[in-house]
């Protein structure tokens, strides 16, 4: 599994170089399974936005070195690139850090005090790499950047309900 990690880890740097080599801003990727499918989605941005026609850009140019790794996918994929929208995914700890005092929706891996899924306010990421949200309810919880398995932020207009 480890080697499974190394091989995308060097695949994503290579995407990532590529993506920014044209010009974009690489946000981050994705392996999922939906539908019984596997999807690689990889999420790019610019100053001024995204469109169709620059996700089908940077697909071809994706496309292309994705090809001699086939086999990293172990069979069949689908290849989806796009905005990162409104709700937008957190892949990195620099985007925990450049969000702070924004809401996300956090699930981890583990529980923690028998919970997965958590919504709040970040308002400090620690030395060691700790995420410190501000929950709804008023508490604080401390969620290990490594157990967190998936975050996005909260659209500005999800959290206008509370004014």
């Amino acid at each position: 599994m480890q080697k499974m990690n190394d091989e995308m880890a060097k695949v994503e740097e290579e995407i990532k170089q590529a993506i920014e080599s044209m010009g974009y801003d690489f946000v981050g990727m994705e392996l999922v399974h939906e539908h019984g499918r596997m999807i690689l989605r990889i999420y790019i941005n610019t100053a001024g936005g995204i469109n169709i026609k620059d996700c089908e850009i940077v697909s071809r140019r994706v496309d292309k070195i994705l090809d001699a790794k086939e086999e990293l996918f172990g069979g069949r994929y689908y290849l989806e690139v796009s905005s990162p929208g409104l709700d937008a995914p957190l892949f990195y700890i620099k985007d925990y850090k450049a969000n702070i005092g924004k809401t996300v929706r956090i699930r981890t891996h583990e529980p923690i005090e028998s919970r997965r899924n958590f919504k709040g306010k970040i308002i400090d990421v620690l030395s060691n790499n700790d995420v410190k949200l501000l929950l709804e309810d008023g508490t604080c919880a401390l969620i290990a950047f490594q157990n967190i398995s998936k975050a996005r932020l909260v659209p500005e207009q999800e959290n206008d309900d509370d004014k």
